[in-house]
C-alpha cells in the first residue's frame, strides 16, 4: 500500500456481508488458521469427520452458526441454528440471502431461526 492512500482506504465504511454457505465450501473447508475463522467452542458443529463441513452461516467472513435444509411438501425449510444471538439487521439479511435457493429450487422457501 501507498502512503498516500491511506487516507483514502481509511474513509471507506466497513462492508458487512451475511452469506448462507453449503456443505463442502471451499472457503470453509480451506480458511487457515482456523482459530480466526470459528472458535474452538464451535468448531465440532462445523468440521465432521467423514461428511465433511456442515453448511455455514458467514456474517463478515466469519463463522457465525450452522444452517439445514428440509425436503417438505410445501417446498424447502430452512433452518438456521446460529451460534449467538444474531441482530435483527443480521437475521432481514438471512431472510433475504433464503430467497436465493427459491429461485434455484423454483420452489417455497420457509426460513426459521433456533438456537
Amino acid at each position: 500500500m501507498l502512503s498516500r492512500d491511506i487516507d483514502e482506504i481509511e474513509s471507506n465504511e466497513e462492508a458487512h456481508s451475511v452469506r448462507l454457505v453449503p456443505s463442502w465450501d471451499t472457503y470453509v473447508m480451506f480458511y487457515h488458521p482456523r482459530e480466526f475463522f470459528v472458535s474452538q467452542a464451535y468448531r465440532t458443529r462445523i468440521f465432521r469427520q467423514i461428511q465433511g463441513n456442515a453448511p455455514v452461516l458467514l456474517v463478515d467472513g466469519i463463522a457465525a452458526g450452522t444452517w439445514e435444509k428440509t425436503k417438505k411438501k410445501a417446498g424447502i425449510e430452512i433452518t438456521v441454528r446460529p451460534f449467538k444471538a444474531l441482530s435483527s439487521a443480521q437475521k432481514r439479511t438471512i431472510e433475504e440471502e433464503g430467497k436465493l435457493p427459491r429461485e434455484f429450487f423454483g420452489t417455497n422457501v420457509q426460513l426459521s431461526f433456533h438456537t
